[in-house]
């Protein structure tokens, strides 16, 4: 199997963090920059955009939640705690909120006609804190463990210091920084780390 990812995106950093995790066979091909005329993830699908798979068999699997759902499947659940499941794939759901609602923020910063929308940007941000909360109370105390929810989790906060540090969501979330710090130490996550 290919993984095909670029260092900084949030969603193909996910993707590596389950790669590692799931103890198969993948080859990690960094594909930056994306924005070239006639890139060759074209000659694969559509999208052109990472995280994507090509597995085995040759099919062309795009979309971070497809990609990770089947490396846990092929891994025979590796990515999903035998007990608790349930509440890791709530873990994920917010993990994937909480990135979606920063990716959202970051390009409408970087909009290229005209400034950015106050309204969007306000419910956004908000949502954002609403996610940062849910994730300090989730995860305050726990062990540093790699599931799909904590994969999720760790891979938006970490794309929070980039994008989004004046979030300052260790503040108040003592609990929240401390599990993130831990996880930081494992090497799955602490070498996928976005350079900025």
């Amino acid at each position: 199997m290919k993984l095909f990812f670029t260092g900084n995106s949030p969603y193909a950093r996910r993707a590596l963090i389950a790669a590692r995790t799931s103890g198969l066979a993948v080859e990690e091909v960094d594909v930056a920059p994306l924005a070239i005329e006639n890139h060759p993830l074209l000659a694969r699908g559509p999208g052109a955009r990472v995280p994507a798979l090509e597995t085995d068999a040759g099919t062309y699997l795009c979309e971070t939640l497809i990609i990770t759902n089947y490396l846990n499947g092929l891994s025979g659940g590796r990515l999903l705690p035998g007990e608790g499941a349930e509440a890791a794939l709530e873990l994920e759901g917010i993990g994937s909120l909480l990135m979606d609602s920063l990716f959202v923020r970051s390009h409408e910063k970087r909009r290229d006609l005209g400034a950015p929308s106050p309204a969007l940007m306000e419910k956004e941000t908000v949502r954002a804190a609403r996610c940062y909360d849910a994730l300090d109370s989730h995860l305050a105390g726990q062990t540093a463990q790699l599931h799909l929810g904590t994969i999720a989790a760790v891979a938006s906060l970490g794309y929070a210091d980039w994008r989004h540090a004046d979030d300052g969501w260790r503040d108040g979330r003592v609990g929240l920084a401390a599990w993130y710090d831990e996880m930081m130490k494992l090497p799955a996550v602490g070498d996928t780390k976005p350079i900025f």
